[in-house]
């Protein structure tokens, strides 16, 4: 009975203690000026990790409709922004707040990017001066011809090794699980310089292992959230495997850092079997800091994680939705493999039986416009999130609000990609868009000005912010590799709704 009479005395003291809290909260949320909405539980809290997966499995039915979320679930919601879309923000503002007993919704909140760390500090979970010091020495690999090369021609000869297993698989073969081997077989390649034969990961265990590295990269992946969320020694008592993949990772990354070192010390020149890595490319640019501070090895270990946990699930996600967008817009894969079949007929007729990363990259134009284009429509990266320091003046229009220390800041990226005052029809994909001078102008609901066909026929406005040195040669490689595409068959509508994509997207798991 006494047990009784506490749990319960402990359980009103903690509610008054919240909805005291909520109150002074919605106080300090109204002294700002700006729109604000209440939520019980916020994505930002731990609740969330209950609420997120309970929510989404309850309201299913209505997000495969593409209804989006409704209002009294959604703040409840992990990255809730994708289903969304605007409507949060058509019915807020373009800024608004989220309150909850927890907090108020730009320094990054240093809580969720320690758990970015699993192997070490890295240059998206670093902040001020550190991160400017991570980000000088970690920029210049992803720019180095030699690592981007190595990125096009491993990306080639896993498509081929995919095609192959496409042809004996039959109806059996799986996009998404081929997709996803693909990725981690090229990352693998390109971040450590050890190379996976074969559609599915494998590779031989070396002496002292008991994972290969393939397969110890693929456990990590698979089992990010214990990773990320248990502290180590409960690790191995709650999930053994992941112990076993985040074990072996780590020793796989100590050993190839020691190796590369001593080349380096001894001055070795890489060869034809010893390509440039991410991993080198990060060591050589880690040992011209001479006389000033250098990355430690548990950093180094970080930022190569972050690496390869970035480039395999976006480029891989990116890839699933660019595959399923041709799949469903039979005019827009046909201009892809126009242009496809046109670059392979300028590489034939300049005596080259293969396309090469620095003759014909540029070339792809409308390829480069249409990844674009799905990436707009389906951000990869959701949200953007922040936590102010101390108090934050945001100026919006000719309004100044004031936002106070400690809250957490979140851009919205879906919302902007769909909003008609950025993008005009955003719901339309539309690749031909990225082609004009001015793409925010570009109107696909009507017909084209002559100076935008000349603008698109010519080829003569470059993309925006488009290099040759960026992520894009990845997945672009792999969407451009073989001379022919699939067949033209399947809807023959000019336009689908995102809401009717939505729908089939979560219709075929991916």
């Amino acid at each position: 009975m006494s047990a009784y009479i506490v749990i319960s005395f402990l359980v009103a003291f903690s509610c008054l203690y919240k909805l005291l809290r909520l109150l002074s909260y919605i106080r300090t949320a109204k002294s700002t000026g700006l729109p604000y909405t209440l939520t019980f539980i916020h994505e930002f809290e731990s609740w969330a990790y209950l609420t997120d997966p309970v929510l989404r499995w309850a309201l299913r039915s209505r997000i495969m409709r593409g209804r989006g979320w409704p209002a009294w679930a959604r703040f409840m919601v992990k990255d809730w922004h994708y289903e969304d879309k605007r409507a949060a923000h058509d019915q807020f503002g373009a800024v608004f707040l989220v309150v909850s007993p927890g907090g108020m919704a730009f320094i990054k909140p240093p809580e969720k990017m320690k758990m970015l760390e699993p192997f070490g500090p890295n240059v998206v979970s670093l902040d001020g001066a550190r991160w400017r010091f991570h980000l000088g020495i970690t920029l210049p690999p992803f720019t180095a011809d030699n690592v981007l090369g190595l990125i096009w021609d491993e990306t080639l000869r896993q498509v081929d090794i995919m095609a192959a297993s496409w042809s004996h698989s039959g109806a059996k073969a799986s996009l998404k699980h081929n997709v996803y081997s693909l990725t981690m077989n090229t990352m693998s390649l390109v971040g450590f310089g050890k190379r996976s034969e074969g559609a599915e990961v494998s590779g031989a265990v070396p002496r002292g292992h008991t994972l290969s590295l393939v397969e110890s990269i693929q456990s990590v992946v698979l089992h990010l959230p214990h990773i990320m969320l248990l502290p180590h020694w409960a690790l191995k008592q709650v999930a053994s495997k992941a112990h076993q993949g985040y074990s072996e990772l780590e020793m796989y990354m100590t050993e190839l850092i020691k190796q590369e070192k001593t080349r380096l010390d001894s001055g070795v020149a890489e060869n034809k079997s010893n390509r440039a890595t991410l991993l080198t490319a990060v060591l050589d640019a880690n040992t011209q800091k001479v006389g000033r501070d250098m990355l430690t090895d548990t950093e180094i270990k970080g930022n190569i994680f972050m690496f390869l946990l970035a480039g395999y699930d976006t480029t891989a996600n990116t890839i699933l939705f660019c595959t399923i967008t041709l799949a469903l817009y039979p005019s827009i894969q046909a201009q892809v493999i126009n242009e496809v079949d046109l670059v392979w007929k300028k590489a034939e007729m300049a005596g080259r039986t293969e396309l090469s990363l620095a003759h014909d990259m540029s070339r792809f134009r409308y390829l480069i416009a249409f990844m674009y284009e799905v990436m707009r429509v389906f951000p990869i990266v959701l949200p953007i999130a922040r936590l102010t320091a101390g108090p934050q003046s945001l100026h919006i229009g000719t309004n100044n609000h004031r936002l106070p220390t400690e809250t957490h800041v979140v851009v919205n990226n879906t919302a902007i990609h769909h909003d008609p005052a950025n993008w005009l029809s955003p719901s339309i994909i539309e690749p031909r868009r990225w082609l004009v001078s001015d793409p925010h102008s570009f109107d696909p609901t009507k017909l084209r000005s002559p100076q935008e066909m000349k603008e698109i026929n010519e080829g003569t406005m470059p993309i925006p912010s488009h290099r040759r040195e960026n992520e894009d040669d990845y997945g672009q490689s792999t969407l451009a590799h073989r001379k022919k595409g699939a067949p033209n068959r399947g809807r023959t509508t000019a336009q689908i709704t995102t809401a009717q994509m939505n729908h089939r997207l979560w219709a075929t798991g991916t």
